[in-house]
C-alpha cells in the first residue's frame, strides 16, 4: 500500500509539472486564434492598494481591452488609450512597451521574459514585483477562444471630434 501511494504521488507530481499554466496557454492561444480573457488585478504600493478588472481580446500583437473606465485599442502599429468620461484619448506607437505594460496587464503577462520582473505563477493567478515597489497580482477569471477578427477591429471605431482631448505621440 505504502508503494502504491509514493508511485502515485511521484506520477502526480510529474503530472503537474508537465502540464502547461493558464499563461502558457494565453500567450500560445493568442498567437494562433483570437482569445477573450478577463481578469482581476490587485496592486500595492507603499501600503495604498487598488484593484481591478477588465476584458481583454487579443489575437497576435493586436489587443482591445476594457476595465475600470478605460478602453485601449492597439491594432500592432498604433495603441489608442481612451477615456470616454474625460473625453480624452493618447495616441501611441505599439513599440512603446512601457505605455502598454503599464495600462494592461495582461500584455504585461505577455513580455514576462523579456521585462526582467520578479514573478511567481500560482494556479490561476500571477505575482509580479515590479521595479517601482508595486505588488502586483492578476488573476484569470475566465479564457476562451473567439472568433479571429481582421485588423481594424482593434482600432478604435469612432474618429474623435473637435470635443476631444486628443495627444498623439507616435
Amino acid at each position: 500500500m505504502t508503494l502504491i501511494s509514493i508511485c502515485m504521488t511521484i506520477l502526480m507530481a510529474v503530472a503537474q509539472v508537465q502540464q502547461p499554466s493558464i499563461f502558457d496557454n494565453l500567450r500560445k492561444g493568442s498567437s494562433e486564434e483570437c482569445v477573450c480573457v478577463e481578469y482581476e488585478y490587485f496592486t500595492t504600493l507603499s501600503g495604498f492598494k487598488t484593484t481591478g478588472e477588465g476584458r481583454i481580446e487579443l489575437q497576435g500583437n493586436a489587443y482591445h481591452m476594457q476595465g475600470n473606465g478605460i478602453e485601449i485599442y492597439c491594432d500592432g502599429s498604433s495603441t489608442w488609450l481612451i477615456d470616454q468620461a474625460a473625453s480624452e484619448v493618447v495616441i501611441e506607437s505599439a513599440d512603446s512597451k512601457d505605455a502598454g505594460l503599464l495600462a494592461n496587464p495582461i500584455m504585461l503577462l505577455m513580455n514576462i521574459e523579456e521585462s526582467k520582473i520578479s514573478y511567481k505563477i500560482e494556479s490561476d493567478q500571477i505575482h509580479l514585483d515590479l521595479p517601482d515597489g508595486t505588488r502586483l497580482t492578476i488573476k484569470i477569471l475566465s479564457m476562451d477562444a473567439a472568433p479571429t477578427k481582421k485588423p481594424e477591429a482593434f482600432r478604435p471605431p469612432t474618429e474623435f471630434s473637435g470635443e476631444w482631448v486628443v495627444t498623439d505621440l507616435r
